[in-house]
């Protein structure tokens, strides 16, 4: 029987089938050159199989609007990619009042610190309340090139930007290069936003107005449950925060969910990322180790330092 296989394998081979042909038999590699089978050493180099790579996984917990962008981001960096949002934004509506008379008392500078406060901002004013024509008229800043480049898609231009994108960026960016005393200056943000800049703002004699845009409402139903498990299940090799606000609804559902044993599992597992240093701060203030610091506020540069420049710390 032994003999008979090894004829036919012959045969199917000499046949075209095969261009080069070998058994593995006992322990040993064989090699058919001409009509005869001869041992080889040799034999896995000669037919050695490419293994494919497998590919890092990366979870991010983003806004349902830009998942799919994020997912195919991924991709194109050669990652494989996770993700869900942790909260949902709902625009203040009451917030176009407050809008309204920040211009008409006369205001200097309009802060936006985020994509979202510059689009739920227009959202709001839409039809109601020109806000790109008052816009025109002050000096508007913007944290980070996102924000920025919102802006511009609404035909405003923007005045200044942080180098540093952060709340602190900012803060070092008025306090070296803007005289800020005696002017008023109006923030479009989050309710959940960071009073360290109004307090600072204050300080060096500004009229400050914090504007809420939006308000965060968390997603704690049993859908965002079974995305917890999925997200234990999955063990990725990197998790990446986003912001502060990211961090802590994260924590916050971890306890609801109570399913911090297994969430710790995955952490220690995985390299954390933060997004700046606010949110590296606020991580750390839990007790989070945090492997990479990311100096730019995008998905797509957070990317970028994975896949080159930090990676040699990530590893």
């Amino acid at each position: 029987m032994f003999s008979q296989f090894v004829r036919d394998r012959a045969i199917k081979c000499r046949g075209g089938e095969k261009k080069n042909c070998f058994l593995y038999l006992c322990g040993e590699y064989y090699l058919l050159l001409g009509n005869c089978w001869t041992a080889s050493t040799n034999i896995r180099i000669l037919f050695k199989r490419e293994v494919p790579k497998v590919r890092k996984k990366i979870v991010a917990f983003r806004p349902e609007s830009v998942l799919e962008r994020s997912k195919e981001k991924a991709d194109r960096y050669g990652f494989d990619f996770f993700g869900f949002p942790v909260f949902e934004l709902v625009e203040r509506e009451e917030a176009l009042k407050e809008i309204e008379e920040v211009f008409n008392d006369g205001v200097d500078i309009i802060v936006f610190t985020s994509l979202n406060g510059v689009k739920k901002a227009f959202s709001i004013c839409e039809g109601k309340f020109d806000l790109k024509k008052n816009l025109s008229v002050v000096n508007v800043g913007a944290i980070g090139p996102v924000t920025s480049s919102e802006l511009k898609k609404h035909g405003v231009r923007v005045d200044f930007m942080p180098e540093e994108y952060s709340a602190k960026g900012l803060m070092r960016l008025l306090a070296e290069n803007m005289g800020v005393g005696n002017k008023k200056i109006a923030f479009l943000r989050s309710a959940e936003g960071g009073q360290d800049i109004l307090d600072f703002l204050r300080g060096k004699g500004a009229f400050v107005r914090d504007i809420a845009v939006y308000k965060v409402e968390i997603k704690d139903s049993e859908e965002e449950r079974e995305l917890f498990s999925e997200f234990v299940t999955y063990k990725p090799d990197y998790i990446i925060f986003t912001s502060s606000l990211t961090f802590k609804t994260f924590s916050e559902l971890t306890r609801k969910f109570r399913m911090e044993e297994k969430i710790v599992g995955v952490l220690e597992h995985a390299k954390i990322i933060a997004i700046g240093d606010l949110t590296a701060e606020t991580m750390r203030e839990e007790d989070m180790k945090v492997d990479l610091v990311a100096r730019k506020s995008t998905f797509e540069d957070v990317l970028k330092e994975i896949k080159n420049g930090n990676r040699e710390h990530l590893l």
